[in-house]
């Protein structure tokens, strides 16, 4: 096979394996080159000479002298090519409320949303959070800011006042784009109410764009509060984009972190746009006449990188569902495949789990005959569960996208090759992306080269995709990224091995942020909220096996002395709820127990491995203790959760 343009664009590169190779080793060998040719995808209104400027600790510059904007790739390119094409599907948590929104419409939409942000006087020196629901006016906002050249925070809807505050401090964001409420699974979430919390923790005046999709009456400040439909209204339908740089900031997604506080992963233009849109056409086949659900919200890079930025840059339609997957049945998801003809769906193992226990009521009204790929994104999918997926939900006849990715990456690096024939296994993320080389080391810094042993996972190349800093945080790329290694590469923070095939496979995380429900959640933060309440002497968060969530959060506390006998009695409650309220329902600890102390070694420090052990109940082999300061509290512990 030769090896030229033609061969390297070629669509069918992640279903045929012959040409996977070929390819793969090219990209390799040739980084530059590989990348070139594949920048050509994109619509830039310079085209760089220079693919990459190759730097240390992650400070490579891809497509430095390159100007481009996303939003036009994304939106305006198709709106001029095939205005009536639908760009996305929007689905209400009501089966009846849908809308079909056009490229055109889209264009329209944007073009409004970006004019009315124009004429509150925001700039590029600005940081936009936009803590907006999956409704379509939260499409608008993130293209809006792309096609002005603003920066935007994406924050989970999901999240409390406190949660927000401290990423909108964090980026010294003074605006904020919201709702008056959310609805989802049959109730209203009050955001405006939480927007006016949130101003309060950050003391400071932060004027709020608010889209009253629900009509709920809510609390207004005429000097900080604007009513989108009303400023909106006679707002131009044209606005001109903005003349971005490829490093040029697009937005923020925060992750928690070993250190407990989220961190600002910060996305580059053009090269997190190539990376989104390439690996979205490989892993998903992501093109023109195909429909694509990513059931992920955009306030997480599963629901942000695919869904919104590769799918619509490749022009492909989207769909974006408000709900949740039980939400008002069981069979909700795949009826809503059925409807809107989806071809390739993609979901959290959690959603798979809680779906699969009533796999008769879900599956039965529904045929599913429209798919063709099925993807899973944030932890790896157990076996059951895949089988079902599989067998069940496509018929034996899509195959399984088993992805792996991390939200510093801007998308997924490896994933199996899309085609039945990769079908070998159920826990192996693939095969790797072009231009990725993964790198296993020993606790020496030895490079792995034999099957089957495990070892801390790194990346040696520098993708497009990735970060390009970390919001307020000069030092933290070297920190948090580079400093783990002798060599230069990328710490994915996970530990891995490759089995005889070639095949990598996830083991768990080497530090200790837990993945719950495929969400990066950091002990530690939930560790400062229990610690700071009142009737808390000690706290250690750790994770355990969840049969729904992949991974459970497991809090084991000291109470203080003296407190109250009712305080004492109602202990598992007030720190749930506390958690709850402070930082989001998905922190929720599943189990809080009370214990007399906590395991230490002689220097104060908490033993989480032994925790972790006693949290999954495998509390025969606690290895050596010959640190522990008080190893009668192993014993106290596991007796008082017998008595439960």
């Amino acid at each position: 096979m030769n090896i030229n343009k033609e061969f390297l664009l070629r669509d069918d590169a992640w279903r045929n394996e012959e040409v996977y190779k070929k390819i793969y080793d090219f990209s390799i060998e040739n980084q530059e080159e590989y990348w070139r040719v594949q920048m050509d995808r994109l619509s830039w209104s310079k085209i760089p000479e220079t693919v990459v400027l190759k730097g240390h600790n992650g400070s490579s510059k891809w497509f430095p002298d390159g100007r481009i904007n996303a939003c036009y790739n994304c939106v305006d390119r198709h709106a001029e090519r095939t205005p009536y094409k639908t760009a996305v599907i929007w689905q209400g948590e009501d089966f009846d409320d849908f809308e079909y929104i056009s490229f055109a419409k889209l264009k329209r939409e944007v073009c409004r949303f970006a004019n009315t942000i124009k004429s509150l006087g925001l700039t590029r020196k600005d940081y936009i959070t936009v803590y907006m629901p999956m409704v379509p006016e939260g499409i608008y906002a993130c293209l809006a800011c792309a096609r002005l050249g603003i920066p935007y925070s994406a924050v989970f809807a999901g999240f409390s006042p406190n949660a927000v505050s401290i990423r909108m401090d964090d980026c010294n964001s003074s605006f904020i784009i919201s709702c008056d409420a959310n609805k989802r699974g049959g109730k209203l979430f009050p955001l405006k109410k939480n927007v006016d919390d949130a101003r309060k923790i950050c003391g400071r005046d932060i004027r709020a764009l608010i889209v009253n999709r629900q009509n709920v009456d809510v609390d207004w400040n005429d000097k900080l509060d604007l009513d989108y439909y009303e400023i909106s209204k006679d707002q131009p339908t044209e606005c001109e984009v903005a003349d971005t740089c490829s490093l040029d900031e697009l937005f923020i997604l925060y992750t928690s972190g070993s250190a407990g506080k989220p961190k600002g992963v910060t996305m580059g233009t053009g090269g997190f746009l190539l990376f989104s849109m390439i690996t979205g056409r490989y892993f998903f086949n992501l093109f023109e006449n195909e429909v694509f659900w990513g059931s992920g919200d955009i306030g997480w890079m599963g629901g942000h990188a695919y869904p919104l930025y590769s799918s619509l840059c490749n022009g492909t339609t989207s769909l974006f569902f408000e709900g949740i997957p039980t939400y008002p049945r069981n069979s909700i998801f795949w009826e809503i495949i059925d409807r809107h003809k989806v071809t390739t769906f993609n979901t959290a193992p959690t959603a798979l789990r809680a779906m699969m226990k009533h796999s008769e009521e879900s599956l039965s009204t529904s045929s599913r005959s429209s798919l063709k790929y099925l993807g899973v994104f944030g932890e790896v999918l157990n076996k059951e569960a895949w089988s079902w997926y599989f067998k069940e939900v496509g018929k034996e006849r899509c195959p399984i996208v088993n992805m792996w990715g991390q939200t510093e990456l801007g998308g997924v690096p490896t994933a199996p090759l899309s085609n039945l024939s990769e079908m070998k296994s159920y826990g192996h993320i693939g095969r790797q992306f072009f231009g990725c080389e993964l790198v296993l080391k020993d606790e020496n810094d030895n490079t792995i080269t034999t099957p089957e042993t495990k070892g801390a996972m790194f990346i040696k190349h520098h993708l497009p995709g990735m970060l390009i800093g970390v919001s307020g945080d000069k030092d933290a790329m070297k920190k948090l990224y580079y400093s783990q290694s002798n060599e230069d590469i990328y710490f994915t923070g996970d530990e891995a091995y490759f089995d005889f095939n070639g095949y990598h496979w996830i083991t768990g995380r080497a530090d200790d942020v837990l993945n719950v429900s495929g969400h990066r959640i950091s002990p530690i933060e939930i560790e400062e909220v229990i610690a700071k309440s009142e009737i808390v002497a000690e706290v250690s968060v750790v994770g355990f096996p969840h049969e729904l969530k992949g991974e459970g959060i497991y809090a084991f506390v000291v109470l203080k002395k003296d407190i109250t006998e009712e305080q004492r009695q109602n202990a598992e409650k007030l720190i749930s709820n506390r958690v709850r309220e402070i930082i989001s329902p998905i922190t929720k600890p599943d189990v809080v127990s009370i214990v007399s102390d906590l395991p230490k070694t002689r220097s104060g420090k908490i033993m989480r491995r032994i925790l972790r052990k006693i949290a999954a109940n495998d509390a025969d082999d606690f290895e050596d203790l010959t640190t522990i300061s008080n190893p009668k509290c192993i014993e106290d512990i596991i007796s008082q959760l017998r008595k439960r």
